[in-house]
């Protein structure tokens, strides 16, 4: 089946935007234990902003993405470890209906999709504010950190 246009004018956009939401999930830590580790905020970093040329207006935008969706991001983190924290109560307890942990398990992925949503949306916003030929730069540097990473 041949793609239309449409479909292959989305491809590469979505993989650009792939390779951005991986950079920026570090905004968000995953574990309870990295809450009290500074975030990697890549539009801040001095090296990021020279090798996208970002302007003083982008990463002004950039910080204002972020800073709208924290307090959101904030309170889905909170709910998403209450969820979780009452799910291990309910799994210890030898007493509990199956369909109990069901509902709970359901209760922890609707706070896991919300975080997640929130946090695609505001890297969807980010991304918008770059241009291609920075999404490509990002694209080439986020790769880089992954390989460094992934050679410790």
């Amino acid at each position: 089946m041949r793609a239309t246009f449409h479909q292959a004018a989305l491809v590469r956009p979505v993989g650009l935007l792939a390779i951005l939401l991986l950079c920026v999930s570090t905004v968000i830590p995953i574990d309870a234990k990295e809450q009290d580790r500074r975030p990697h905020q890549w539009w801040n970093s001095d090296e990021v902003q020279a090798l996208l040329k970002l302007s003083d207006h982008q990463v002004s935008r950039l910080e204002r993405i972020y800073q709208q969706t924290l307090p959101k991001r904030h309170e889905s983190m909170e709910r998403l470890k209450s969820e979780e924290r009452n799910l291990s109560l309910l799994v210890a307890d030898m007493g509990v209906e199956e369909s109990d942990i069901t509902r709970q398990i359901d209760r922890v992925e609707a706070a896991r999709s919300e975080l997640s949503k929130t946090r695609i949306l505001m890297v969807f916003r980010m991304y918008r504010v770059l241009d291609e030929k920075q999404r490509g730069a990002m694209k080439t540097w986020w790769e880089s950190q992954r390989n460094e990473r992934h050679d410790r």
